[in-house]
């Protein structure tokens, strides 16, 4: 006879989707429990942070991202949740990095919706401890582009002038950071009501697009 108590612990908690659309086709569900694969890390979610990606992947929009993986007519992966920070429930075979009880984030690609996810072991890194898990659980994706744009597509060096549009957005608020912490100076673009915040990122100088046209600098005044 099957225990009861056995049934509850391989099953968990998740939001789900089973057709393309709107929040509307979301529904939280009791669905099975994932088991660590080998080179797979089982992570319990403690925090999980929605982005676009999310949201393309919920609408299967643009309808391109069907053909590269999304799935044709619903969901290749009924979960969603890209970016994820947690606690190392389980390991599989091969797994060298990481042990049960550590403190993990990364950008999974989906599953992150739920209690728990498995995904391979490359996908995380350590939590920073002076991080929350909420805190964490917002950077990978975003913290992943800004760096991409900076270190690895514009080679940024100490002493350049880097110009970041949209600087109080997701990748922008990272990449103001992240600008000033390789020593460049940083110019931050953005409405008026987000100027202080910019300027608390340590930006150089902010300019409100609403008062300045940032495609004609020369001769600006900039806060």
């Amino acid at each position: 006879m099957t225990d009861p108590d056995s049934l509850r612990t391989n099953r968990m908690k998740a939001i789900t989707q089973a057709a393309f659309g709107s929040a509307d086709v979301l529904q939280l569900r009791e669905v099975p429990k994932p088991s660590p694969r080998a080179g797979e890390v089982l992570v319990r979610v403690c925090a999980a942070s929605p982005n676009p990606w999310d949201w393309h992947f919920m609408r299967g929009l643009p309808y391109i991202s069907r053909i590269t993986g999304a799935g044709l007519r619903k969901p290749t992966n009924t979960i969603l949740g890209s970016d994820v920070a947690g606690q190392v429930e389980a390991v599989g075979a091969g797994v060298t990095r990481f042990h049960v009880g550590d403190e993990v984030v990364g950008f999974v690609g989906a599953g992150a919706f739920a209690e728990y996810v498995s995904v391979p072991e490359k996908f995380l890194g350590p939590k920073p401890a002076n991080l929350t898990f909420e805190q964490a659980a917002t950077i990978p994706l975003a913290g992943m582009t800004a760096l991409q744009g900076l270190r690895d597509a514009g080679r940024i060096r100490a002493g350049q002038n880097v110009l970041i549009i949209g600087a109080s957005g997701g990748v922008g608020t990272l990449a103001v950071q992240l600008a000033k912490h390789f020593g460049a100076h940083v110019t931050g673009v953005c409405s008026t009501r987000n100027l202080a915040l910019v300027r608390s990122l340590r930006a150089d100088h902010v300019i409100d697009y609403t008062r300045h046209d940032v495609t004609g600098l020369d001769g600006m005044s900039m806060g």
